[in-house]
């Protein structure tokens, strides 16, 4: 993999990671709902421990290194086809698990609606930003 395409792979995570905050920020009270706590529990259990991001920056950089990978190999090489196969991937593999899981757990839909539409939008914009980032010659 070319530098290029390794900085279009960070860019893309930290979109991600950045689309996160927002998202869990503008849908926190029915996320914490729906998980079965109060932010106040959160606060507790999580206490200023930086964990939990770090964990989910490495878990989204991951993802988007196997996108890149995917793209390559299928020459997914535009940002319509990267946004498309992210899109696909987060529909046919972590949202259908998420669903899989979700249902021996008895969460409820609105979880995974929540997390779903994340992780499909995520990847979606992701594989976008890595498809449409220009190449040097």
């Amino acid at each position: 993999m070319s530098a290029g395409r390794h900085l279009a792979v960070w860019i893309a995570s930290i979109v991600f990671f950045v689309l996160g905050a927002i998202w869990y920020s503008v849908m926190a009270n029915p996320w914490v709902a729906a998980i079965g706590k109060t932010m106040d529990q959160l606060s507790r259990e999580h206490g200023t421990s930086p964990l939990p991001y770090v964990v989910g920056f490495v878990a989204i950089l991951v993802m988007c290194y196997t996108l890149a990978w995917l793209m390559q190999r299928l020459h997914a090489a535009t940002l319509v086809a990267g946004l498309r196969l992210g899109a696909i991937i987060a529909i046919g593999f972590i949202a259908a698990t998420l669903a899989l899981n979700y249902g021996f757990e008895a969460r409820s839909v609105t979880l995974w609606l929540i997390n779903s539409a994340y992780l499909v939008v995520g990847l979606a914009l992701a594989g976008a930003i890595i498809g449409g980032w220009k190449r040097a010659t």
